[in-house]
């Protein structure tokens, strides 16, 4: 490839990092301005005043984030526990235990990805509303750990099936049954697709909206991104408010993947060579 070509690209990548960068950038900008300031100044104008702390406290003060923070915390570190445990013992099930129809099993079991969420959230209201768990941390937790189990598992397969065959039986000629099989070999081996699983599943849960609104009433039970929603209120909110409780709201999901990016990569690949 000439120097000419390189300089091209190079200059697209650039640009294309640039746009990718621009929302964030109009974020951070909107959140560091005081309303006085945003509604006086230029949208891209730089402010006089460093406001961000003082937003941030209005924020927590009048529509609680930090209580909301701490249920969608729950949510996302309960359902990504249970979804990994899960999932990777119906992995291994699959492939190694290899049932009767477990091929089958998988398409129904991975089925649950292939339709729209909005069809489960009349069902799930209803049941939730007979059964007493509309409006609960426990009913949560159950409905994200069950939408979050299907790719988790896809993953989980595909991850087991490139395990070499060998290691399974070094294993049972050392005396180890099935559940010391998953538990001490092939458990421990699952860093990079249990980071994949986390990063993804994880993130979706604290980003979730729409079942955060329809499965809960009360702050007791709602998650941040409904509490976020709200500050928009009737006529658009308080922009510089709203955009503080954005990157608040952001950094759990941000620190996520800085903590497991080693792994992410080589855990997607190897998840997808299985297949």
């Amino acid at each position: 490839m000439g120097a000419g070509k390189k300089t091209i690209i190079y200059i697209f990548l650039i640009l294309l990092v640039l746009v990718w960068l621009l929302p964030i950038f109009s974020i951070v900008l909107a959140a560091i301005k005081s309303p006085e300031q945003f509604n006086t100044t230029s949208f891209f104008q730089f402010p006089t005043k460093f406001a961000l702390i003082e937003n941030f406290k209005m924020a927590i003060k009048q529509w609680k984030l930090h209580e909301f923070f701490l249920n969608s915390l729950i949510y996302s570190v309960t359902g990504g526990v249970i979804t990994i445990i899960a999932a990777s013992m119906a992995g291994f099930s699959l492939v190694r235990l290899k049932p009767k129809f477990n091929f089958p099993l998988f398409l129904i079991i991975y089925s649950g990805t292939l339709f729209p969420f909005q069809m489960y959230l009349i069902p799930l209201y209803r049941i939730f509303n007979q059964i007493g768990l509309y409006d609960t941390k426990i009913g949560m937790i159950l409905v994200y750990s069950a939408l979050c189990i299907p790719f988790s598992l896809f993953v989980y397969r595909g991850f087991y099936i490139t395990i070499p065959k060998e290691i399974e039986d070094a294993a049972l000629i050392d005396g180890c049954n099935s559940f010391q099989l998953y538990s001490r070999i092939f458990l421990p081996q699952s860093i990079a697709p249990t980071a994949v699983v986390a990063l993804f599943q994880m993130s979706w849960i604290w980003n979730d909206l729409l079942f955060g609104m329809v499965l809960t009433r009360t702050g007791s039970a709602r998650p941040v991104m409904v509490s976020l929603a709200s500050m928009s209120g009737v006529s658009g909110g308080i922009i510089p408010y709203i955009m503080t409780g954005v990157i608040f709201t952001s950094l759990p999901t941000i620190i996520l993947f800085i903590l497991l990016r080693k792994y992410f990569i080589s855990g997607m690949i190897l998840s997808m060579a299985g297949e």
